[in-house]
């Protein structure tokens, strides 16, 4: 029997969640806040859609909805949530990084109640790659160390269509992306340097980052220049060699005492059919409320507050 899957947005990363949905052989309803966007969606996939926003559609949340997934701009993530937590949803997916910053988060968890369910969809915790270097490194007896690159294109961070408290708390925004995938690897930091260079007016925390620091597994090290060239990777050791996500859909290994990489091939069909990671974690959230692969609320929170100060924004 099908279950009903209410989605929160009419944007693109929207179209992604409801593809899953329909192929899962479940009941999606759109809710945009442009009922055009909403209704092409709709007619496209054959499913509900509504205009107006969450807010004007509360009445949709009865008892036979599973699952509601917020899928819009992460601007308006958390009032999203907060609307929806008043209105009685018991089951939700917020798409990462759960709100802009920190207030935003704790806004969040004032509203929630002990029989809420709220998950943060960082995707790439369920990337085929991901889950076969959780499991290589805990055959290999665990982590010595980790290094991450969170490197974005200034051209994508600086793009027309950005909103500038945006692109101001770019780190949580969109760079949490790659950090959280290397945290859920290793684990969250104990202690933490952080240092930051090249401010812009648009980002006045900088622009280039490095740091270290210690998690309960092992020690780890960052560097990303925004302004400059390189990209996402993360690069974790054990005894037995060195793993490579970069891109972080794909895993290559360097054993020890070598200096050659070799992929590592993967079973990644849904990986492949749609955007990568979103599957595994959609049926994860539908068959599963107590999964702990994705982050709580009060997770994220601790997560947003690591971040504040990778990137100065608790100053």
């Amino acid at each position: 029997m099908s279950k009903k899957v209410v989605v929160v947005g009419s944007g693109p990363m929207a179209e992604e969640y409801i593809k899953v949905i329909k192929a899962l052989g479940q009941e999606a309803v759109i809710v945009g806040r442009n009922k055009d966007k909403a209704l092409l969606l709709s007619n496209k996939y054959s499913c509900g859609g509504f205009g107006g926003g969450i807010e004007a559609n509360t009445g949709l949340l009865d008892k036979d909805v599973e699952l509601v997934i917020i899928a819009c701009g992460v601007e308006s993530l958390s009032d999203a949530a907060c609307c929806l937590l008043k209105a009685g949803a018991k089951n939700i997916l917020i798409e990462k990084p759960g709100a802009l910053d920190l207030k935003g988060l704790l806004a969040i968890k004032s509203h929630m109640t002990n029989d809420v369910c709220l998950k943060v969809a960082y995707n790439r915790r369920f990337y085929s790659s991901v889950t076969a270097l959780r499991n290589k490194i805990e055959k290999d007896g665990g982590a010595l160390g980790c290094m991450f690159d969170f490197t974005d294109r200034e051209k994508d961070i600086l793009g027309a269509e950005r909103l500038p408290e945006v692109v101001k708390r770019w780190g949580f925004a969109n760079s949490t992306h790659v950090i959280d995938t290397a945290f859920y690897l290793i684990g969250m930091p104990e202690s933490l340097n952080a240092e930051r260079a090249e401010p812009i007016p648009q980002h006045p925390r900088g622009t280039s980052f490095a740091g270290s620091g210690r998690t309960n597994a092992c020690i780890f090290s960052y560097f990303a220049t925004w302004q400059g060239g390189g990209r996402w990777n993360v690069e974790i050791s054990t005894t037995k060699g060195r793993y490579r996500l970069c891109p972080l859909e794909e895993l290559w290994f360097c054993a020890k005492n070598q200096f050659g990489w070799e992929k590592i091939e993967l079973k990644d069909d849904d990986d492949i059919k749609f955007k990568p990671g979103l599957f595994n974690m959609v049926r994860s959230a539908l068959e599963d409320k107590t999964n702990t692969m994705l982050p709580s609320i009060d997770e994220q929170i601790t997560f947003c507050k690591v971040i504040d100060r990778m990137f100065g924004y608790e100053d």
